[in-house]
């Protein structure tokens, strides 16, 4: 009788045991679904944010690759109706939160903490949007639109005039939400003054390349430019000393020569040559050099360019 009670006993507790390893594989399954799946599929349902349009895609990683902007080609845009911009809703906040997140967060941090990645290499440290102690022109939203288009003086913050301004007004809402302190009644004449800008100025968006793109082109074109050809040594003619006299360096120069403008002012191209030397492949002679010898060296070195009657209009250099 014994042995078959323990036999029963064993065998409801292998039972149990099964059971109980189902169960636990169970709720493990749901635990890592919980987990894992459903933040995925939360984050693949939600609605991405407005994408800035007009703005340097490099912007993404903060007012540090400003300068990396991607080529685009200039516009001329209207006037803004300050009634759009000047009071914040719904659809200026969300522009304002792509703009953050694209030109902001690298030194702002994503809450607007002035936690960023940026962080350690700033003094002073990047402004708190959520406090309101120590800011530098104040946080009403014409304080805070002159800061975002001028930048901040001794600090890394930089102008983001390349923003469009109603964008700007956008960025200015966002920044303002970020902080759940009283930000005070605004200036009815600063107020007016920057709603008048909006309604009185359009605005032209130049052409743009990357930096590193517009170097490489002047290299490239420096590159294209063969240097000066000096007189052989037996050319004791006027023209020929005074090429010997001020080339310093021929490839330099004659790059200097292509690049120059104002050719029909004798004044102005004396001005612009002597202010390079000796950089500019030029030596320091050219600065002593008389009226004559400017028209027969700029006769020389640009021949048709040079104008037609010998002057150094608005003095000699």
């Amino acid at each position: 009788m014994s042995g078959e009670r323990k036999s029963s006993w064993r065998g409801e507790a292998e039972g149990l045991a099964n059971r109980y390893a189902v169960a636990s594989g169970v709720a493990v399954t749901f635990l890592l679904f919980g987990l894992i799946v459903v933040p995925a599929l939360l984050r693949e349902r939600r609605a991405p944010l407005p994408a800035p349009s007009d703005q340097p895609a490099a912007a993404s990683v903060g007012w540090l690759d400003q300068a990396e902007a991607p080529a685009s080609q200039g516009k001329d845009l209207p006037p803004v109706d300050p009634a759009t911009v000047l009071t914040a809703n719904a659809k200026l906040l969300a522009r304002g939160e792509a703009l953050f997140k694209q030109n902001c967060t690298s030194c702002h941090g994503d809450s607007g903490r002035g936690d960023g990645p940026a962080v350690a290499t700033l003094n002073p440290k990047p402004r708190n949007f959520t406090q309101p102690d120590k800011w530098t022109r104040g946080f009403r939203v014409t304080d805070i639109f002159t800061t975002v288009t001028t930048g901040s003086k001794g600090t890394g913050m930089a102008p983001f005039d390349f923003i469009l301004p109603a964008d700007r007004m956008a960025l200015v809402h966002y920044v303002r939400s970020l902080g759940a302190f009283d930000h005070g009644a605004e200036d009815p004449a600063a107020i007016a003054a920057l709603a008048n800008q909006f309604r009185s100025q359009g605005v032209h968006i130049p052409n743009r390349i990357p930096v590193s793109l517009a170097i490489k082109k002047m290299v490239q074109e420096q590159a294209s430019v063969p240097p000066l050809k000096l007189p052989a040594d037996d050319d004791k003619s006027e023209a020929a000393e005074l090429l010997r006299r001020v080339i310093a360096d021929p490839a330099v120069a004659a790059r200097t020569v292509a690049a120059t403008a104002n050719r029909g002012n004798l004044a102005a191209l004396a001005r612009a040559w002597t202010a390079g030397v000796p950089g500019n492949g030029f030596s320091t002679a050219l600065t002593g050099l008389h009226l004559e010898e400017w028209h027969a060296l700029a006769a020389t070195l640009l021949g048709a360019d040079v104008p037609e009657v010998p002057s150094l209009d608005g003095g000699a250099p």
